[in-house]
């Protein structure tokens, strides 16, 4: 396992372009006020002959696609860890903003049969995607913790 630390434009960069790869991705939200997780368990199963990038923010902003409507994740910081042994399982601390990115591609040629689960800790649903993963294949799952203040 590889980890890098990216910070800044690179990291937005990275995010525009899964956003555009066509992989899948799930989204959620929450308002309840004591719903706030604290920690995403991120696990990862299955089988791949090649290293998988998974990509990790807690520290990231949406901005609105004004061109296809919708919003995407500009991540100010991420961690980018290159897994090759699964199964994978890391536990996430997350910020006082409650949110997370996780991204799991495969930018090799080679077809990766896997599958992806983050639970977090504040009673939302876990995310389970199962894919086989060709080139440029992606599975990503973002959470906005969103607290409504009247």
């Amino acid at each position: 396992m590889v980890r890098q630390r990216s910070r800044g434009r690179h990291a937005g960069v990275v995010a525009l372009t899964v956003l555009f790869a066509g992989g899948v991705a799930g989204c959620s939200n929450s308002t309840a006020p004591g719903n706030r997780p604290t920690e995403a368990r991120i696990r990862i199963e299955g089988s791949t002959p090649v290293p998988l990038r998974l990509v990790v923010s807690t520290d990231f902003f949406e901005e609105a696609d004004q061109l296809n409507g919708g919003a995407f994740q500009v991540l100010r910081s991420a961690d980018t860890i290159q897994v090759t042994d699964l199964p994978y399982d890391q536990r996430v601390p997350l910020t006082t903003l409650g949110s997370v990115v996780v991204d799991l591609a495969n930018p090799s040629v080679e077809p990766a049969q896997v599958r992806l689960r983050v639970d977090l800790d504040g009673g939302q649903d876990p995310y389970d995607q199962s894919a086989l993963m060709s080139e440029g294949g992606a599975l990503r799952y973002v959470f906005a913790f969103i607290q409504r203040v009247f």
